[in-house]
């Protein structure tokens, strides 16, 4: 392969950025305009010397071409770096314009998103609101014992209790489900609905249960037809109303109040058994 030596050399290059420089006259860029000056007066005839004032024509010749040279150049560097403020502005003109549309868009998908979520949060309240009048079954089980004393509970009785329908009870259960109390319902045959009720926390034998949770169910009202009592337990009711504590739906059960998030199912009453 063949060695270009003024590649090499960059003989190229000097040659291309000799094309570039300014020319003054005839063709001529300044430093051979130079060379030719000082080549005159080197072989000047010397009984005939060039006039001072020649002298001084053309090196002000030769200052001015260069002078309007270089304001050509500076000229042409104002008109591109105009040019190129100008693409700028456009540019810039155009993201202005864009993030104005992005920003109103935003601003229409916000304003959509809290409409859509004010409906959301009406048609979920209005949803909470006919809960109302159904059973619930809630995570709610029983109660926490954390000191010795009476515990006070209620429990939802969904027919009126009919004490010559077998024998009604009520179970307490320890978190292990092994069955700890037993008490009797006295003195509430013919009543229904919420019922208040009362433990002495003490176990079959008398002794003070531990701290804990403790399951509370009741039997009631035996099923000649089925053989089965009708069941009941703590956390479990008709919602009599709803409440919003700061924009979040509770409801009332008896003397309890839960979050609706507390509830795993609601039904009609003639649902339950």
């Amino acid at each position: 392969m063949a060695i270009d030596l003024a590649e090499v050399t960059g003989a190229k290059v000097a040659n291309a950025k000799k094309k570039d420089e300014s020319k003054i006259a005839n063709g001529l860029d300044k430093d051979a305009f130079m060379k030719l000056f000082l080549e005159q007066l080197k072989n000047q005839d010397p009984t005939a010397p060039m006039e001072t004032d020649k002298i001084i024509t053309q090196t002000a010749q030769l200052t001015q071409v260069e002078m309007q040279e270089e304001n050509k150049k500076t000229m042409k560097e104002v008109a591109e770096a105009m040019k190129s403020t100008k693409e700028t502005n456009d540019s810039l003109k155009d993201f202005q314009t864009s993030l104005k549309e992005t920003l109103e868009n935003l601003d229409k998908g916000m304003n959509n998103n809290v409409e859509s979520n004010s409906h959301m949060a009406q048609i979920s309240a209005l949803n909470t609101v006919s809960m109302i009048g159904k059973i619930a079954e809630t995570d709610i089980s029983g109660v926490n014992i954390k000191a010795p004393g009476e515990v006070n509970f209620s429990l939802y009785f969904d027919e009126k209790i009919d004490s010559t329908k077998g024998n009604p009870v009520i179970e307490i259960f320890d978190e292990k489900k092994q069955l700890i109390k037993t008490l009797p319902v006295e003195g509430k045959d013919g009543q229904s609905g919420y019922l208040d009720f009362s433990w002495n926390g003490l176990d079959e034998k008398g002794v003070q249960v531990p701290e804990g949770s403790y399951s509370i169910r009741a039997e009631y009202n035996l099923d000649p037809k089925s053989n089965k009592y009708h069941q009941t337990r703590v956390g479990r009711g008709e919602v009599q109303s709803v409440l919003f504590d700061k924009g979040k739906p509770m409801i009332r059960m008896g003397e309890m109040i839960l979050p609706i998030d507390s509830a795993i199912e609601f039904y009609d009453k003639e649902k339950n058994l």
